[in-house]
């Protein structure tokens, strides 16, 4: 069961929405990503503050500045996945320049009172990259995609036949009626029963190329101050914004047994994504003692209103000839809320140069959930229910100080969302500072590393396809206090 929604590569619906579990969860799982500090040290920043990018984990950290400041992040990034499909290892490039974050802080001290400092910050931080292509190419000889949208076809007829998969694939002859005898040119055994004309045994290529664009920001919105220089607490209200693209092109070809001279064919899906939310994130630091602080935070659901605009294209190349079937273009707007998150944290001081900090995170991605006025979802969020699990985040930082410059590590594990698969990731990151009072200039290098598994069609023809993904960032702060 877990393999067969892994990945619904055809999203393959009797209705005619493309929504499903991989979306939830898509748009559910962020990154490790924030200012070249934040980066540097794991982001294990919930105790700490002082950084922008923390206002997205723990708000309380706003209470911790004493100066107004103005930061702008540019990031580069380098991402690769390499495929495993039928003894052939296939790797592919993306690389992309993003802005990971650009912000303002106001300090407004207070006199003659216990609160020192009401703090006010706005700005945008990167959630999430979504920069990626994926290529899987091998040679198959025991099924077809073809087999897959025979599968679905079956029993209707072709008035009845669905207009992303069955409809194109019929009207472009990659497949056809059993007995397809015309009376006056009309099908005169429409009964909905079909053939293929790919022979499912017969060796042949199957290659699938993948590429999707975008990313997921938040705008936020965040205030807070400090008690005593002792308790730090803060809220922030966050805007977050998915856009999203995916283009796929799925094809089958050098054939060693052809049916009515059919030489390949192409199956293409074009998937848009818009989205808006809202979340609310509260927090607060306590300064133990003058080494020591923990710092608690919790983030309720991200409230996503989403627009998708969803369509396909059947090619299909015989010997003289070839066919071309597009599908409607589907529009869809459907609601996702994402899950509650909780974040436990604690940083010290050693040798007065010396700062270590560590974040524990929990986040239940079982409780994700869809809905829209139109559709109920009930099958989609049972699998997300039975698929998905709670799980959990560690991130460790340390930051030493060497005048003049500022060496940064940090390590994370980001738990998986899958109850019975082991799709954890890690980073690994390193940075060097420079701060100079009136302003700084940070440098980061992030390695992330994980596993995952892509299904080209149906798990009852095919077993999925093993992925490894590797990123390397490079990411670029600076920072000026007034």
């Amino acid at each position: 069961m877990i393999k067969r929604i892994l990945v619904i590569a055809l999203a393959i619906s009797t209705t005619l929405n493309a929504q499903n579990e991989v979306d939830a969860l898509r748009y559910s799982t962020q990154e490790n990503l924030g200012t070249a500090r934040y980066s540097a040290m794991g982001g294990a920043f919930g105790s700490l503050g002082g950084e922008f990018s923390a206002l997205s984990l723990n708000p309380a950290g706003i209470g911790m500045y004493q100066f107004s400041e103005f930061t702008f992040t540019p990031t580069f990034n380098l991402n690769s996945t390499k495929s495993y499909f039928n003894g052939t290892n296939t790797a592919d490039y993306n690389t992309g320049l993003d802005i990971g974050n650009l912000g303002l802080v106001f300090t407004i001290p207070k006199a003659d009172t216990d609160w020192k400092r009401i703090n006010i910050a706005i700005g945008w931080n990167q959630l999430t990259s979504y920069d990626r292509n994926i290529i899987i190419e091998g040679h198959n000889n025991t099924s077809s995609l073809a087999d897959n949208i025979l599968e679905y076809a079956q029993g209707n007829t072709i008035d009845n036949l669905n207009s992303f998969h069955g409809s194109p694939a019929f009207w472009s002859d990659l497949i056809d009626l059993e007995n397809n005898d015309t009376i006056n040119g009309w099908y005169a055994n429409d009964n909905g029963s079909y053939i293929s004309h790919v022979s499912s045994n017969s060796n042949k290529m199957q290659a699938k190329h993948v590429q999707t664009l975008g990313g997921e920001n938040e705008f936020v919105f965040s205030a807070g101050g400090s008690y005593n220089e002792q308790l730090y607490i803060g809220a922030s209200i966050g805007f977050p914004s998915i856009n999203y693209y995916e283009n796929t092109i799925y094809s089958e070809h050098s054939f060693e047994d052809t049916i009515n001279g059919l030489n390949g064919f192409d199956y293409q899906e074009e998937l848009t994504t818009y989205g808006n939310g809202m979340n609310l994130k509260v927090g607060a630091i306590f300064r133990v003692n003058e080494s020591f602080k923990i710092g608690a935070s919790v983030h309720s659901p991200t409230y996503y209103n989403i627009e998708e605009t969803y369509s396909t294209l059947i090619t299909t190349h015989f010997n003289e000839v070839s066919y071309t079937e597009d599908s409607p273009v589907n529009y869809f707007e459907y609601k996702l809320q994402t899950p509650w998150k909780a974040n436990l944290s604690a940083s010290t001081i050693l040798n007065k140069n010396i700062l270590i900090s560590g974040d524990y995170e929990i986040i239940d991605y079982s409780s994700v959930r869809m809905n829209s006025d139109s559709y109920r979802f009930t099958d989609e969020n049972e699998i997300i229910s039975n698929l998905y699990q709670k799980t959990e985040n560690i991130k460790i930082g340390a930051e030493m100080n060497i005048k003049p410059f500022i060496l940064r590590t940090g390590y994370a594990k980001l738990g998986s969302a899958f109850a019975n698969k082991d799709f954890s990731r890690e980073n690994f990151s390193y940075g060097l500072g420079i701060n100079n009072g009136g302003y700084y200039f940070d440098i980061a290098y992030v390695l992330s590393q994980g596993a995952n598994e892509h299904l080209l069609y149906s798990e009852e023809y095919i077993a999925p396809t093993s992925l490894v993904n590797t990123n390397q960032c490079l990411i670029f702060t600076i920072g000026f206090r007034y």
